[in-house]
């Protein structure tokens, strides 16, 4: 029996979720073909523990620099490719 209404809540749920996508307004989506993804990521460099407080290169995580602007723009940090 509880097979069976476990069974029955995820049918519904999943109706639920396909009634909420078709609802979207997916031109934004259909519009933009590529995924833009930063050269950079936030990192740790203090020894504060838990707080990001510069920005490294994705593929080379050893070329950080304080803002994200400076590490986006540094010649050196290669673009990722998707």
């Amino acid at each position: 029996m509880k097979s069976q209404t476990l069974l029955i809540s995820i049918l519904i749920f999943s109706f639920f979720a396909l009634h909420q996508c078709m609802q979207m307004d997916v031109g934004e989506i259909e519009g933009s073909s590529k995924i833009s993804i930063g050269k950079c990521v936030p990192a740790q460099c203090a020894v504060s523990f838990f707080k990001r407080d510069c920005w490294c290169c994705f593929r080379d995580q050893t070329m950080c620099s304080k803002t994200q602007k400076d590490c986006e723009s540094n010649p050196r940090c290669p673009p990722l490719k998707l």
